[in-house]
């Protein structure tokens, strides 16, 4: 059985779609992972929005007013800040990676 690395896959794919291959098949497989993985980073994402909003009723700060404000250095080196820190950096990974699923990148 072929053992190619998903990186090596995806490169041989592009280039087979580059010389005009068509398979019907094939597409709607790779579009049926495509929505796949859109919807568990939605499902991620909406978990890590609604960690957020307890933070923001907490604190009564916004999670981007926060961020900046960690980002500079003006918070405190707090277990919850570095909590909120770490859900601010897994939101902008995942928003990243539904904006190229999603081709807008």
């Amino acid at each position: 059985m072929l053992n190619l690395k998903a990186d090596t896959m995806l490169n041989n794919l592009q280039k087979l779609y580059a010389t005009g291959f068509q398979d019907a098949f094939l597409d709607n497989a790779l579009n049926k992972i495509v929505e796949r993985q859109i919807e568990r980073d939605e499902s991620d994402l909406a978990r890590i929005q609604a960690d957020q909003a307890q933070f923001e009723r907490d604190y009564e700060m916004s999670s981007a007013d926060f961020w900046l404000l960690y980002q500079a250095g003006q918070m405190a080196d707090t277990f919850d800040n570095f909590e909120w820190n770490v859900l601010c950096r897994a939101q902008e990974r995942i928003e990243k990676r539904l904006a190229i699923l999603r081709g807008s990148l």
